[in-house]
């Protein structure tokens, strides 16, 4: 299996080629020039769509006619911050009220974090439930096909760990005593919620 993937993010290809059983997957700009998509629909579905059909119209025929197309859209969903950061959790650090959401860039990791701790701590919050979502879209001979995955658990106040990325070290999944970021790349695989969508997503691809 032949996989482009719409990411700037090897450490997500890298991921995800494991997951896919040692699939080839690429990031875009392997092949063309890097770009972006403004993300402005309203779900992680949506979102995951609009990028895949992006990378389709930019790609050359025979190249997109020859991978399986592959983009994703994910994020956490706090119960603590009104399910915040959801749809914007790559941005979450640089949206304030003042700006239009659609014209912001993504944020460094740390400074989304470090975002989310401060809010906890402003509601003198040490830890909150939360879910990660993970929608994968693709096009395959034309066909666009949608997954999903959800990993439960609670963010906590406290960065635990400096393995993984995103908010995987204030993440504790349920069942577990360690942040995403502390746990071991075959656990965190055969728990997160980008495992479950690939997975649902191989079905599909069959």
């Amino acid at each position: 299996m032949r996989v482009i993937l719409f990411s700037k993010n090897r450490h997500k290809a890298k991921e995800i080629q494991h997951i896919l059983d040692n699939a080839n997957v690429s990031i875009f700009s392997d092949f063309i020039t890097s770009f972006d998509v403004i993300e402005n629909a309203n779900t992680f579905k949506d979102n995951a769509i609009l990028k895949v059909k992006a990378l389709q119209k930019k790609l050359p025929n025979d190249i997109a006619q020859n991978y399986i197309l592959m983009s994703e859209d994910s994020g956490i969903c706090i119960e603590a911050l009104n399910n915040e950061p959801g749809i914007y959790s790559s941005r979450y650090a640089n949206i304030n009220n003042s700006k239009n959401v659609n014209d912001i860039k993504d944020a460094s990791e740390i400074d989304n974090i470090n975002k989310v701790i401060h809010k906890l701590n402003e509601k003198n919050i040490e830890s909150s439930p939360a879910y990660f979502v993970s929608c994968i879209a693709v096009i395959r001979n034309d066909q666009i096909l949608t997954s999903h995955g959800f990993m439960y658990g609670k963010v906590v106040n406290k960065i635990l760990g400096n393995g993984g990325f995103g908010y995987d070290p204030i993440f504790i999944p349920d069942g577990y005593n360690k942040s995403l970021g502390d746990l071991d790349q075959n656990t965190k695989d055969s728990i997160s919620h980008r495992f479950k969508a690939l997975n649902l997503m191989k079905i599909l691809l069959k």
